[in-house]
């Protein structure tokens, strides 16, 4: 399970065409069609289909040579399956650092973040204490920072990782005429995000961030070395030492194309075939860790502390809460050694969704009545990147925008047991978006639910205006809606693997996924046989206004 940085570029590509092997599998939407299509697509060989990897594009492969095996048309650039997605990597060049007499270590004592900027020169610039970069009310005037470099800390409090991105989102727009803006805080990120945004980072242009300056995080220690004393000792606007480094980014092409894939399963109405109803999932996760991690620790910490994996709030242990996390190791301890893990799978987040569109797509395929429209399968890329494959085919749609008259998104839809969430069991399914555009679509959805042998219960808790979570703008569904299609995300919840090296086919439930599946084929039929397209209770808006939850 392991897959140390040595040995990633070699295993994959050893490895990586036995997992995707084709496998026969039958017509109907099926559990075991489903258990087989995911262990191959999340196997430790993919290495967590991070965009731009070889194994997000064996994954790409897979479902085209999918889609084409199942009788549908390639609806890609130039007559393929495929769109391809630009990413690039980005990683620091020339980076160096000295205050005062002492040298700072690029990727060890400081880190660039954010936007690229121009390559920077400082020369003898002054540091200064800026304040705690979660408060802006006590920051110093912006009018002190020109040519400074100001270092910033954040002081103890709860949510201190949140506090700090929020902070890092405003202070290097807010001091534009800083020669250079830092952080004290690289020692809340845990290795393996310091190792990720130290070095290649992937991107999806190289734009540059004109009129900003580098921003930087950088270790206490860092922080003491150019303010001259620790910032905790300091008023806001002490001056520090003089600063001098070479801080540039360069950019360079990914090895492998992130690509969309799509297919078209052709509508038997002439009048009708020309508009689609589009079916989408990502077949994108967030890639490998360089530093190995106890599987069963991990799980076992957020069983107790994480029960929303990467969702969860930072939180301190308890006394209780340390001794329960013991005690379950314990108990895993008495069945089997320690077992080091480095994949972030992603059997649920988004296996499941991209296997479920597999399914449908057979099930509708050999079926004996083809639907009046056409079914738009869609397999985004980079959705872990900010929804980006999602938002480059509505940007650049390779079938007519205005043909796509509904979309239906599956992300995560291979968990939601009670024993996955408070809420959860075989009827939990949260629905996101379905009547924000049209009430009439989300009324298809809900009576092709009704009609299932065992309907779920809809929860649409998550799709509350202003909910703190923002589910609504963070599902490819929201890349259609924009352009005022009537879009749904469907998801069987967050759950203690989720984003961890600890989402692996083994703990899918592969009953209520293939239920799931069938309620969305379903409702697909009923929006594709229907005479009108679902009537739109909202004028389209600005698609490229940031988005609302």
């Amino acid at each position: 399970m392991t897959m140390p940085k040595s040995m990633c570029a070699a295993v994959f590509g050893l490895v990586y065409s036995v997992a995707l092997t084709a496998q026969s599998t039958t017509t109907a939407i099926s559990p075991q069609d489903m258990r087989v299509r995911l262990f191959a697509l999340a196997d430790d060989s993919m290495g967590g289909r991070r965009s731009g990897s070889i194994g997000d594009f064996k994954a790409a492969e897979y479902v085209a040579a999918e889609f084409r095996r199942l009788g549908l048309e390639p609806a890609g650039e130039g007559g393929t399956w495929f769109q391809t997605v630009p990413f690039y990597y980005s990683e620091p060049a020339a980076t160096t650092l000295a205050a005062g007499d002492s040298t700072l270590k690029g990727g060890v004592d400081f880190v660039p973040v954010g936007r690229a900027v121009p390559f920077a020169h400082i020369a003898g610039a002054t540091a200064m204490y800026g304040g705690d970069v979660s408060d802006s009310a006590k920051w110093i005037a912006t009018e002190q920072s020109a040519g400074r470099v100001l270092v910033f800390d954040l002081r103890p409090g709860p949510d201190g990782q949140r506090r700090l991105v929020r902070g890092l989102t405003r202070v290097a727009t807010h001091f534009a005429q800083a020669a250079a803006v830092a952080v004290a805080e690289l020692d809340l990120l845990a290795p393996e995000v310091v190792y990720q945004i130290a070095g290649r980072r992937l991107v999806t242009d190289t734009t540059r961030a004109e009129g900003q300056p580098p921003l930087l995080l950088v270790t206490p220690r860092a922080a003491e070395l150019l303010l001259g004393a620790p910032p905790e000792r300091l008023a806001t606007g002490a001056t520090g030492r003089s600063v001098r480094g070479d801080l540039g980014i360069r950019f360079f092409a990914v090895s492998y194309p992130a690509r969309n894939v799509i297919g078209v399963l052709r509508g038997s109405d002439r009048a009708l075939r020309g508009e689609y109803v589009a079916l989408s999932a990502h077949n994108d996760h967030v890639g490998y860790d360089h530093v190995p991690v106890d599987h069963d620790s991990v799980r076992a910490y957020n069983r107790v502390v994480r029960p929303m994996g990467a969702d969860s709030p930072d939180h301190l242990l308890t006394d209780v809460e340390r001794a329960r996390v013991r005690q379950i190791l314990d108990s895993l301890r008495k069945l089997r050694p320690p077992r080091l893990d480095s994949i972030r799978n992603g059997a649920d987040d988004d296996g499941s969704g991209t296997v479920a569109i597999l399914e449908i797509a057979q099930s509708l395929a050999a079926g004996h009545e083809r639907p009046r429209r056409s079914i738009l399968f869609i397999s985004h890329t980079g959705e872990e990147e900010g929804l980006v494959g999602s938002e480059w085919f509505t940007d650049h749609p390779t079938v007519p925008l205005d043909s796509i008259v509904a979309e239906i998104d599956q992300d995560m839809v291979g968990r939601g047991t009670a024993s996955d969430l408070p809420a959860g069991g075989p009827a939990y399914l949260e629905v996101i978006g379905a009547r924000r555009l049209s009430t009439e679509f989300g009324d298809l959805l809900e009576s092709a639910n009704a009609a299932q042998l065992q309907p779920f219960r809809f929860n649409y808790a998550y799709d509350a205006p202003g909910h703190p979570l923002q589910y609504y703008c963070r599902a490819d569904h929201y890349s259609y809606a924009r352009y005022g299609i009537p879009s749904v995300s469907l998801s069987r919840g967050e759950h203690l693997d989720y984003h961890q090296v600890t989402d692996e086919p083994q703990y899918i439930d592969y009953d209520d996924m293939a239920r799931v599946a069938t309620m969305v084929r379903d409702a697909a039929l009923r929006v594709a046989n229907r005479d009108q397209r679902p009537r739109l209770d909202h004028p389209k808006g600005d698609p490229h206004a940031p988005c609302v939850q």
